[in-house]
């Protein structure tokens, strides 16, 4: 990250109490907001998010900074898997509880409120952590990848789905239009919250790129941090194992 998008990052990072009442807000309409942002897409990158895990019907997976528990569902839609998600806000929890009982998942899917820098979890827990559109609202990445691998035993992945800037310079005008103006409009329109999706458009902007999130995933412990790209770059999901 260069000098300048150090300084934005300084600008843009929220502290943590913000940016749990700013979810908190806008908790009742999100899922509405991030199908017209994704164009119904988002549901198709978190089940692509759950099969990289490797998760199977014997496994438990994390799903951190969960939300609403979307992506927390996909995977164990997708691998049969039993899954815990936490988040730090209580009324995205609330609807991802309610999902989860109206879907009949209580069994299967569980979620516990907590901050993902400190995990209420013993080491060696899980066997694959999963976390979508999260880590760029956390307020030290690489204390929280580190926290990641302290939970998940030897051999498990992290599986990280995150907005990302593209590489092409033909993409990289109109996405940031996007990003500026579209994002916060719609955010506006939707949940009558321009601020909040303000935040979330600047937040994917200052976050690491790529390769440097990857270097990141491996300075915390975790090794053979890859990474696969989603329209143009816009989408990347990073994929790292514990040795």
């Amino acid at each position: 990250m260069n000098k300048t998008n150090k300084n934005n990052a300084k600008k843009a990072i929220k502290p943590p109490d913000k940016v749990r009442s700013m979810f908190d807000v806008v908790a009742e309409r999100y899922d509405l907001v991030n199908r017209l942002l994704t164009f119904g897409l988002d549901q198709r990158w978190r089940r692509i998010t759950a099969r990289a895990t490797g998760a199977g019907k014997n496994s438990l997976v994390l799903d951190a900074c969960t939300g609403t528990g979307d992506l927390a569902f996909a995977v164990n839609s997708v691998t049969g898997s039993k899954v815990i998600g936490v988040d730090f806000s209580e009324d995205m929890l609330f609807i991802a509880r309610e999902k989860a009982a109206k879907f009949g998942l209580n069994s299967h899917v569980s979620f516990v409120m907590a901050s993902v820098d400190n995990l209420p979890f013993e080491d060696n827990k899980f066997d694959a952590v999963t976390i979508g559109f999260g880590l760029r609202n956390t307020p030290d990445y690489k204390a929280v990848l580190q926290e990641f691998c302290r939970v998940t035993r030897s051999g498990g992945r992290l599986v990280c789905l995150e907005s990302s800037m593209p590489d092409c310079l033909f993409l990289k005008i109109p996405h940031r239009i996007y990003l500026t103006l579209v994002v916060p409009t719609i955010g506006r329109i939707a949940s009558n919250n321009y601020q909040a999706y303000k935040y979330l458009s600047d937040s994917t902007q200052i976050f690491p790129s790529k390769k440097e999130l990857a270097c990141m995933m491996k300075e915390a412990g975790w090794a053979d941090a890859t990474y696969k790209i989603l329209l143009g770059g816009a989408i990347a999901i990073h994929i790292a194992t514990k040795g």
